[in-house]
């Protein structure tokens, strides 16, 4: 094809954004890759998070964006091959640019492979990698991104709706975490403390796997989302620790939660709370790690034997699964899906989405390149 450009929007500051031309790969140059054409990319609680921070996610311009949608425009034939995919095809891409033979990716986990952590300078990852590495189009903020052999991609039905699509990643990471990571049965009881996208998709996992009780905490100001998460399925919502302890206790007859997921804070009051909250032998799994140090209340933990779980992100089976679930038109995902805006407004969605005052009625959105 002719050599042309894309526009991308470039994260070079600190809550401070350009738009920037570059130019399209050539493949002959890189024969490890192709071109997909960016129909839409989720914005994520993690291009947030790392708007305002100097030096994240790297030290240098990036191009935020990991939830990437689009249909491949170009392919190497060793791309094609790696890949098992061809122009035409519409996929959904993960974050992820795994290595593929050491020990953890052939376990299946490759999300923690090395080559593609977000704390390794050196390590390439779609939506945290700088423009300075060639060739530049890293991040789904953007008309093109470059599509590397190593990537790992799931083909996408060509009815599913872009913006549905968008949110596959962030519904895999609830279905990892309920279904996957808590150790939650149907029947069981679970409480989600953060009404956000991911809190909210959590609820859709919940309710998939026929959780008995689920039970989600926000703060005041939050009552919108919380009314989401009970059309979503949450049998129970809460503003006040008190009351949602006195909820777990009654509908539990005083066994509490089989576990609790703290999408909100990573603070030690959300870690005291959940662990009256939790029963024996609980799981305690959280989705956020502040930079300082955190007390562990190791007695409190062993007269319960509670198991505290990091998460991070997503198996393959698990967005395998997502991607079903949205694809059978089964649960309204519509409603979780709150609008799209173009480049030039990256920088005032990710302003927005960090301001509580503005932020309560914005769950998930999306960037269309195109716009």
């Amino acid at each position: 094809m002719t050599r042309g450009t894309s526009q991308a929007a470039v994260k070079v500051a600190s809550n401070t954004t350009e738009l920037r031309t570059f130019d399209l790969p050539d493949l002959e140059q890189h024969p490890e890759g192709g071109l997909l054409r960016v129909e839409a990319t989720g914005v994520c609680g993690a291009d947030v998070m790392w708007y305002p921070r100097v030096g994240e996610p790297r030290t240098e311009p990036t191009i935020l964006g990991h939830h990437v949608v689009g249909v491949i425009e170009e392919l190497s034939d060793r791309a094609a091959y790696g890949l098992s995919l061809a122009v035409g095809d519409r996929i959904l891409i993960e974050e992820y640019l795994p290595c593929g033979v050491c020990v953890l990716c052939r376990e299946g986990k490759y999300r923690m492979c090395p080559t593609t952590t977000v704390w390794d300078e050196n390590a390439i990852r779609y939506g945290s990698t700088t423009v300075s590495r060639e060739p530049s189009l890293w991040g789904g903020f953007s008309e093109y991104l470059f599509l590397h052999e190593r990537s790992v991609a799931h083909k996408l039905a060509p009815s599913t709706s872009t913006e549905q699509a968008t949110l596959i990643l962030p519904l895999s990471n609830g279905i990892q975490w309920i279904q996957r990571d808590s150790g939650v049965e149907p029947g069981g009881t679970v409480v989600i403390v953060g009404p956000g996208q991911h809190g909210l998709t959590c609820v859709v996992a919940a309710q998939q796997m026929g959780v008995g009780n689920i039970i989600v905490m926000g703060l005041p100001g939050d009552e919108h989302r919380l009314e989401i998460a009970r059309t979503l399925g949450a049998h129970y919502t809460v503003t006040d620790s008190e009351e949602a302890l006195r909820i777990v206790r009654d509908v539990t007859n005083g066994r509490m939660a089989d576990a609790v997921l703290d999408l909100a804070a990573g603070t030690p009051g959300v870690a005291d709370f959940a662990l009256q909250a939790l029963g024996i032998e609980g799981t305690l799994l959280m989705a956020v790690w502040p930079d300082d140090p955190t007390p562990i209340p190791l007695l409190k933990m062993a007269i319960k034997k509670i198991t505290i779980k990091p998460v991070r992100g997503h198996s393959f089976e698990a967005v395998d699964a997502a991607r079903r679930l949205v694809e059978s038109g089964r649960v309204d995902l519509d409603i979780l899906c709150t609008g799209s805006v173009g480049l030039g407004d990256v920088h005032q969605v990710l302003m927005d989405l960090q301001n509580p005052d503005v932020r309560g009625e914005m769950i998930h959105m999306s960037v269309d390149p195109w716009r």
